[in-house]
């Protein structure tokens, strides 16, 4: 890009509220003078610096406007990427190329995981086989805001991706696990994220930012509406008579479903947490993790499978490895017409969000397609 860097990133993306708080920014920019809030946002931390300014961005380095996945052209330019064409209209959900159920055959997999367990099959699979070192993804954290808020986290084990398996509906910006794994020497990962972070697979190599494009060896992103403020959960579960320190999983199938300690489970109108989505899930148009390697979510009609969108070719080769080794068993995405119609669906409701039209010409990404009637 050249001649924009941090400023042009703050007021085109940060300022306008189009930042998800994915962090690839401050992941990438080479120079640490960006930092990450309580917030969940990216800010400056170089000495002297106002919020817009970047004396190392002044000098010629726009490290983190490529490493952006919400930055300008974002969608069509990692669409080409990825895919060598932009979706069509009619690829609400995104490009596919197929899409389907999936179940671990691993007990202890299917104990802990969430819906099918296809997440942590892979996870372990591709550390067995020796294709990853480790993954980013997100771990419980009692020590910051209070129990069962998330924080990112570097697994390198089976018993780890056990352990951090499972949904949270706090935000955990995963990508700054990075700098862990940096540090422990980590060379080939797995990144399991969000929608937005996991668009990081197609900002890094669209970009050029080629140091983590090469780290990271598969992308799985997660099926997310929104994601809620750990306050705003805590007071709306107080409400309804449960201690946040007592629950042990959470899930969401238009309710908002909580099991506790005591063997409890209680649902709650999902319109009690809206109220207290995060600022930045209000204008995020991606739904269904369209630039991930594979799409994962627990949306169908049963309960204990995943719904898989298989994008790439490594997401297609990661698919296949791991059912020719017997550890998840597959069928096709139509054979549930509930979880199709919700993929649809609700993929359709995100992407009304972006405000492209609404938007100054300097902030507005042009090429974006539109919505899906």
């Amino acid at each position: 890009m050249g001649d924009v860097h941090w400023r042009e990133l703050y007021h085109e993306v940060v300022d306008t509220g189009l930042c998800t708080g994915c962090a690839a920014c401050v992941m990438a920019c080479p120079r640490d003078v960006l930092g990450y809030t309580d917030d969940s946002y990216p800010l400056q931390i170089g000495e002297g610096m106002g919020h817009d300014e970047c004396v190392i961005g002044d000098r010629g380095c726009d490290v983190c406007t490529r490493a952006c996945p919400r930055f300008r052209a974002w969608e069509t330019e990692l669409d080409t990427e990825l895919f060598g064409r932009v979706r069509e209209p009619d690829e609400v959900y995104g490009v596919a190329r197929s899409v389907l159920l999936a179940r671990t055959t691993d007990a202890a997999i299917a104990e802990v995981g969430q819906d099918g367990g296809l997440v942590s099959s892979l996870l372990v699979w591709g550390l067995q086989e020796g294709l990853i070192d480790g993954a980013l993804t997100s771990r419980i954290d009692d020590t910051t805001r209070g129990p069962f808020d998330a924080a990112p986290t570097v697994v390198t084990t089976r018993e780890e991706v056990l352990a951090s398996a499972g949904s949270r509906y706090t935000y955990a910006a995963n990508p700054l696990a990075m700098a862990e794994a940096e540090e422990r020497g980590l060379r080939q990962l797995a990144l399991v994220g969000m929608s937005c972070q996991a668009s990081i697979n197609g900002s890094l190599p669209a970009r050029g930012v080629n140091k983590y494009a090469r780290r990271i060896a598969l992308t799985l992103g997660l099926l997310c509406s929104k994601t809620f403020t750990y306050d705003g959960q805590r007071e709306v579960l107080a409400e309804h008579g449960i201690d946040v320190a007592d629950v042990v999983k959470i899930n969401i199938k238009g309710v908002f479903q909580v099991w506790t300690r005591d063997g409890g489970y209680q649902e709650i109108p999902l319109k009690r947490f809206h109220p207290h989505t995060r600022p930045g899930c209000q204008l995020c148009p991606d739904f269904a993790a369209e630039h991930a390697d594979i799409s994962c979510g627990g949306i169908g009609a049963e309960g204990d499978w995943t719904l898989a969108v298989v994008r790439t070719q490594r997401g297609e080769d990661w698919m296949r490895g791991v059912v020719d080794a017997g550890l998840v068993e597959v069928r096709p995405g139509e054979s549930d017409p509930v979880a199709m119609d919700l993929l649809v669906k609700l993929s359709r409701i995100s992407r009304k969000r972006w405000p492209a039209d609404t938007l100054p010409d300097e902030h507005r990404a042009p090429a974006l397609l539109p919505v899906v009637p």
